[in-house]
């Protein structure tokens, strides 16, 4: 009979860490239900007020009666007043307030044509009457950006892209296509879509305002349309149904640095609905099967060289992913789906990044803090504290030894309290990394160390 040594005992010790090791860091990145989901497809979701903010068309989410649009407290759907009377297609944040747009003609019971506004309390209007669908929103300025289907607000010539202060007015001549998306980027309005001129001028797309006047954003999109924009690590990238630019294959999604365009990988086997970025990755969600050639269910994320899965990705009947955000760390995807790595999820559902994040009291503490990670030196877990007397936008991140971003594990709206965050560095190499908590007035970095 064998003998069994010290040595084999110490194996046998060490293969169950690694076991457990790997069990922690399957178990922080999973697929998550939120609630019982909603009733139908989900169009847009947004961070507002520490609460994930989801929108599309509607009746239930958790089973309570909500009109298209819902927020999420961390454990339950609530509505928003009493919603609207038609679908959502979109959402931004303005002036502090929740903006929708869509197809609706009244929220919370009052006429607000195409545009709505959430103080966090009740719905108000802008007084604009659109004679089509808004399907795109932003912010430019002080001014509230408004795109989509739209040729008139308020009887006035107004080509499918509009700006809002206290009244509706034109921005620059408008398109003769759909507006999709918009973003700010370089400190300049891009605006998206299906359109091929503006004035006269070829603006194949996707355009940029300059002074009163579009202008091509380089040689423009070859074909499709552009569906969603985002920045990321100084570039602007697009994401449709396109699939060349200048007669070079880019697969319905392409990076422009301010010059060029090029392409991000192989790119998709299928349109592409959404764009966000979280720390060092860019996530996409869409109808595609394969990203970079590797199957990818309808949702990818990009480390800055290839694409990969999230898990088994979205199922269903015809899935879809119509929108991503981040909340607490983690990826919140909408769209028209059932399943979420095999999870059975209704149209939304939660990447889940990080371990967890959850307020340690019910006080709201005096000053700012940040505190010592613990258990320090850590392997592969590590908690962190901070304190926040007043609400505001919060960055945890993560740095490595040479001040490079390796991941947010906080980038959101908190409100005051005291926070703890578990970070799981399953996925990390040894070695000294910071930890910096950037908010409204305070900053502060401390030092960590991972030690396998």
């Amino acid at each position: 009979m064998k003998k069994f040594t010290y040595l084999n005992f110490s194996s046998f010790l060490f293969s169950i860490l690694i076991i457990l090791t790997l069990n922690i860091n399957l178990q922080s990145q999973v697929w998550q239900q939120m609630g019982t989901g909603t009733g139908g497809t989900v169009n847009a979701v947004i961070v507002y007020n520490s609460e994930i903010v989801a929108a599309g068309y509607f009746a239930v989410a958790g089973g309570q009666l909500v009109n298209n649009i819902a927020r999420w407290n961390g454990t339950t759907w609530l509505p928003l007043g009493l919603g609207t009377n038609d679908s959502v297609f979109c959402l931004t944040i303005f002036n502090g307030t929740l903006v929708a747009g869509g197809r609706f003609t009244s929220a919370g019971g009052v006429n607000c044509n195409k545009v709505a506004i959430w103080n966090g309390s009740s719905w108000s209007s802008t007084n604009g009457v659109f004679n089509g669908n808004v399907m795109a929103l932003g912010v430019s300025g002080t001014n509230l950006i408004a795109g989509g289907s739209f040729t008139t607000v308020n009887g006035l010539n107004m080509l499918r892209i509009a700006k809002w202060q206290t009244i509706w007015e034109p921005v620059g001549a408008g398109f003769n296509g759909n507006v999709n998306a918009l973003v700010q980027y370089n400190s300049v309005l891009y605006a998206a879509g299906s359109f091929t001129i503006s004035d006269g001028v070829p603006v194949s797309r996707i355009a940029r305002l300059s002074g009163s006047n579009w202008v091509s954003v380089g040689v423009g999109l070859d074909d499709g349309a552009v569906n969603c924009l985002r920045v990321f690590n100084s570039s602007l990238y697009a994401g449709g149904t396109f699939t060349t630019i200048g007669g070079s294959t880019t697969n319905r999604i392409a990076r422009w640095n301010g010059t060029s365009w090029s392409n991000v990988g192989f790119g998709f086997s299928g349109g592409v609905n959404a764009l966000h970025s979280l720390g060092t990755n860019l996530y996409a969600g869409g109808e595609f099967d394969f990203a970079d050639f590797q199957p990818a269910n309808k949702i990818a994320v990009y480390n800055g060289t290839s694409w990969t899965a999230l898990g088994t990705g979205i199922g269903g009947s015809s899935p879809k992913v119509k929108a991503i955000a981040s909340y607490l760390g983690d990826i919140i995807t909408g769209g028209t789906f059932t399943t979420a790595g095999g999870v059975a999820v209704n149209n939304i559902a939660n990447w889940k990044l990080t371990v967890g994040i959850s307020q340690t009291g019910n006080n709201i503490p005096a000053a700012y803090s940040l505190s010592q990670n613990y258990p320090n030196p850590f392997n592969p877990q590590t908690n962190i504290k901070f304190d926040l007397p007043t609400d505001g936008y919060v960055t945890l991140s993560i740095f490595d030894s040479k001040g490079e971003l390796v991941r947010n594990l906080v980038d959101n709206e908190l409100t005051a309290g005291g926070y703890e965050v578990t970070m799981d560095a399953s996925a990390l190499p040894s070695g000294v990394y910071f930890y910096k908590l950037n908010t409204d007035g305070f900053t502060a970095t401390k030092k960590m160390i991972l030690v396998k």
